[in-house]
């Protein structure tokens, strides 16, 4: 245990048909709390205190790809600066891998199928659950190093990501980790105009790109999440958010 106190229908890949993950209350006691929505549909719920005062990341991965210590460090620190809860903001990291490691070619409904049989923390009275997996292999879609596929879910592609980081004139994994972890959760906080509406219209209007900020010097930019980008974190932190995307978190609930 870790204590750390403080993408739409089609995977933000930056999810599909949904299944049912589990039972799980609301923050009145009645009828459970749905994780398998769209990314993007509980955005308020994670940007505001309203309903949800306390927000727990459970941490789960396949055998050989546990994240670093220092990129759950960064998206703690992320989630802390943006959204409202007052109850403080929890990752829990399973002690136990999923196992063994297959190095397949992920679908978004493989993910899917992995969260149903292995989540275990969902949400319960004035505690929102989140959900990170990261799987080895890499995803249908070439490039891709991460996915927002539920409402309160996202997964990173570890095997992919190893393969692109730590050598000479690569980043290193945990920055990798970070910056990718820090974008899917972007997605499933309503980013950009997905669950979140814009202050300022601000989405990128390039097809293709879904719902990405049209500033490529924001985290929320759509090559963000691809081996694309990783060039740009040699020598830097992940990129913060832009103006733009902090005022739509901010007029949402978030800060």
């Amino acid at each position: 245990l870790l204590l750390l106190g403080a993408l739409a229908l089609i995977p933000s890949a930056c999810g599909d048909s949904p299944t049912d993950p589990g039972d799980n209350g609301d923050p009145n006691g009645g009828t459970p709390y749905a994780h398998d929505r769209s990314a993007g549909a509980s955005a308020a719920d994670l940007l505001s205190d309203t309903d949800f005062q306390h927000l727990v990341v459970e941490v789960q991965y396949v055998e050989g790809m546990a994240p670093e210590q220092t990129a759950l460090d960064d998206l703690a620190d992320f989630l802390e600066a943006r959204l409202t809860k007052p109850g403080g903001i929890e990752i829990r990291v399973d002690d136990q891998p999923i196992g063994p490691a297959t190095g397949t070619t992920y679908s978004a409904a493989d993910i899917r199928a992995l969260e149903a049989e292995h989540r275990e923390i969902f949400t319960s009275g004035d505690t929102l659950a989140t959900y990170l997996l990261v799987v080895d292999g890499e995803y249908e879609q070439e490039n891709v190093l991460g996915i927002a596929y539920y409402n309160t879910s996202t997964a990173l592609f570890g095997e992919k990501i190893q393969d692109n980081t730590g050598g000479l004139g690569q980043p290193s994994k945990a920055r990798v980790e970070a910056t990718v972890a820090m974008h899917e959760f972007g997605h499933i906080m309503g980013l950009v105009d997905n669950g979140t509406d814009m202050v300022t219209e601000h989405k990128d209007p390039e097809p293709g790109r879904g719902s990405h900020c049209d500033d490529d010097g924001c985290l929320m930019y759509y090559a963000v999440r691809t081996t694309d980008f990783l060039s740009n974190l040699l020598d830097s932190a992940p990129p913060p958010l832009d103006q733009n995307c902090v005022d739509d978190l901010r007029a949402n609930g978030g800060r």
